[in-house]
């Protein structure tokens, strides 16, 4: 019996032991969780209240912990309570685990604070705003993009062709110094100095001839001047004719082969713009189709009509007709070739026409032959003038081809001079907006902010070109910013459908920009931009102004965050514009002069566009959607635009470590917390001990208590 129950209470009291440990245990889990959780409960309020993160701040971490902890094991048992498990608290320490300096960290708290919100707000007040505008932006967008490249081409085009003209007449030309010494086509030669003079007078000089070689005994030759001068006369016409024929038909020659080059390259041209135009019409820009397709709740009211759509998708099918056919460039050729082939025949006609009559001078020639080559020689040139002289049919029929094709040039040229001389102004105005002097302040202000961006990307391990931005530029041409604001707008499409397709994260973090950061007030451009006074503008620079802008943008120069926005404000302006431009110019018939009107017309009208703005902060989408688009939903768009990557959030890093004083690196936002704890062994401390010893119990025992560690970890994100 005593046997039996000396075994029993051994194993009853290891039990309990072991029953008392493994509550201990739990406890201890429950200790250092509630450790962890009143510690991360002392946060930054000033940081979470005014840009919505969660960072450490308030008491000590590790105070919290540890009075948290204590708590759970009163130091003094009261009196007469009967505790089964009495543990005790023995040391605890917290360990900083993440940083709110660390890019996923601060995405991620982002993210978690915008997922409510930047749907309803984005959807609602810039897609249903820019969604109804997609189809005909879509047209315009491909109408734009190809008479543009096949306006290029065919300047070039009718460069060569009239190349080739020109050509054309120096053959002409050179032809006509041969020809000056037929009567006809007497120049500043005397009039003797002809060949039909010579032949003409022939029949005399054979007289005088006569005359002298049947004389009386006592005379005297009375002809032999005026036969020697007939003679040099008539060689010399005769060589005259024959090299400046010569020399002509070289010229002939080479000027062909020049022309056939020349007429090649345009011909070239011509196949680009037939690929040009097929090309374009097999493309198209999937964001604006995506965008259209996409049903979006509280869509603004208004767009082109289906009819006005359809005009301007025929606007772009109108450059069909530049290109000339193939057969065109091959009749041209032939006719290059034809008139040098009709010029060797003059030219040996007058090769002809210079052996009769060294041999009729020689007395061996026929006085026929050499009026009869005179007559062919006559006649192959008067056959080469009917069509290649000053008034022949083929170079007149070229003319007025070229002139009749390029008609609408001189009216196009027009405008787009008109469009040039708008653009010089429009950039000398956004010059204003760059061209301020810089207060000292502003720009120190940016420097430090630099160091802080510089800072984030060094602690994130990131390269400074991490993520570079792509700015617009302004082109130097109207045509080319046309264009380019266009690609610019296909762009902003594609972020919307990106949008409204799911992509979540963009999306939530430039809503956060939007909402948390500051945003230049545009009427305080308005100086500047309107009558060149920018003193209320160059105060309004400072960084606590453009919080957005520098964000989006980058620079750390007070006046070019802004003047990017404002550029790239009236690029989207003008891109807009011009689609009401090829609407507005379809009557114009020539598809290069609707061309030139849209452009001037989407300069006028966003240049106005733009006074609007500085002067009421909005501006209306569109003459067919009368939607007033406030400065701060195109910022939101061209966040859209621009992908920042880390950049962009070491500049978020930047600005709220500017204003809040905190330096992120070192703001913690997840911790793992120490905790060691121990409890009284009743029985058998050895036996405890050794069940340690062989993995059973995580710890161990010393002096009669058993002793644990408990490591648990917790962030805000």
């Amino acid at each position: 019996m005593i046997a039996a129950t000396a075994a029993l209470v051994l194993v009853m009291s290891v039990l309990i032991d072991y029953a008392r440990i493994a509550a201990f245990r739990k406890q201890t889990e429950l200790a250092a969780h509630a450790g962890i959780r009143s510690a991360l409960s002392a946060y930054d309020g000033e940081l979470y209240l005014r840009y919505g993160l969660f960072g450490a701040g308030g008491s000590d971490r590790n105070e919290l912990f540890a009075q948290a902890a204590k708590g759970q094991w009163p130091a003094e048992q009261a009196r007469g309570a009967f505790r089964l498990v009495n543990g005790r608290y023995e040391t605890s320490r917290m360990n900083l685990h993440e940083t709110l300096g660390r890019h996923d960290i601060m995405k991620r708290q982002i993210l978690e604070e915008m997922k409510y919100k930047a749907p309803v707000d984005f959807t609602l007040e810039v897609a249903s705003q820019f969604a109804p505008a997609a189809s005909a932006m879509k047209e315009a967008h491909a109408a734009m993009t190809m008479l543009e490249n096949v306006r290029k081409l065919y300047d070039k085009r009718e460069a060569h062709l009239q190349a080739v003209l020109d050509l054309q007449k120096a053959m002409r030309d050179a032809a006509g110094d041969a020809g000056a010494i037929i009567p006809f086509r007497n120049r500043d030669l005397a009039q003797s100095q002809t060949v039909l003079n010579i032949v003409a007078r022939y029949p005399h000089y054979v007289a005088m001839i006569e005359a002298d070689a049947y004389l009386e005994k006592d005379e005297f030759p009375a002809y032999t001047a005026q036969i020697v001068a007939y003679r040099e006369e008539a060689r010399t016409v005769a060589g005259d004719l024959f090299r400046q024929s010569m020399l002509a038909l070289r010229r002939h020659q080479t000027l062909e082969r020049r022309a056939l080059e020349e007429l090649g390259k345009a011909e070239r041209l011509n196949e680009e713009m037939r690929v040009v135009i097929a090309q374009n019409e097999q493309q198209l820009n999937s964001g604006y189709d995506r965008v259209q397709k996409s049903k979006v709740p509280g869509t603004a009211p208004g767009s082109p009509s289906a009819a006005e759509v359809s005009q301007l998708e025929q606007a772009g099918q109108s450059a069909q007709q530049l290109p000339l056919a193939r057969e065109w460039f091959a009749r041209y050729a032939e006719e290059l070739s034809a008139q040098t082939a009709i010029y060797a025949s003059f030219d040996a006609e007058a090769a002809g026409f210079q052996s009769s009559m060294n041999a009729v001078l020689a007395g061996s020639g026929s006085a026929a032959l050499l009026t009869e080559n005179a007559a062919q020689l006559r006649m192959a040139y008067e056959q080469y003038d009917a069509k290649y002289g000053l008034n022949g049919t083929v170079i007149v029929e070229r003319t007025q081809e070229l002139e009749a094709r390029q008609a609408s040039d001189r009216e196009r040229k027009k405008q787009e001079a008109k469009a040039e001389a708008k653009w010089n102004d429009i950039r000398r105005m956004l010059h204003n907006i760059t061209a301020v002097p810089q207060v000292a302040e502003h720009q120190a202000l940016f420097d430090r902010v630099k160091k802080r961006a510089e800072a984030s990307l060094a602690f994130n391990a990131l390269d400074e070109q991490a993520g570079a931005d792509s700015i617009t530029q302004l082109q130097e041409e109207p045509n080319a910013a046309a264009e380019q604001s266009m690609h610019q707008t296909g762009g902003v499409f594609d972020g919307l459908a990106d949008m409204l397709e799911g992509t979540r994260d963009t999306v939530y973090l430039n809503e956060y920009v939007i909402n948390r950061f500051s945003r230049f007030d545009p009427q305080k451009m308005q100086g500047a931009l309107l009558n060149g006074d920018a003193s209320e503008y160059a105060h309004a620079l400072s960084l606590n102004n453009q919080e957005t802008e520098y964000i989006l943008y980058g620079y750390h120069s007070p006046a070019a965050n802004v003047a990017a926005a404002a550029g790239e404000v009236f690029a989207m302006r003008l891109a807009i514009r011009t689609m009401e431009g090829l609407i507005e110019c379809r009557t114009m018939m020539h598809p290069l002069l609707i061309l030139a009107g849209a452009v001037l017309y989407g300069l006028e009208h966003a240049a106005a566009d733009m006074i609007r703005l500085v002067q009421t902060g909005t501006t209306p989408l569109s003459k067919y959607a009368p939607v007033e688009v406030a400065y701060r939903d195109y910022m939101r768009l061209f966040l859209l635009l621009h992908d920042g990557g880390p950049k962009r959030l070491a500049r978020m890093a930047a600005v709220i470590e500017q204003n809040t004083g905190l330096q992120l690196a070192r703001v913690g936002t997840g911790w793992t917390g120490e905790l060691r704890a121990s409890v009284n062994v009743w029985f058998l401390p050895g036996v405890m001990n050794r069940f340690n010893k062989w993995g059973l119990l995580d710890g161990k025992v010393a002096d009669g208590r058993y002793e644990m560690d408990r490591t648990v970890g917790m962030s805000y994100s």
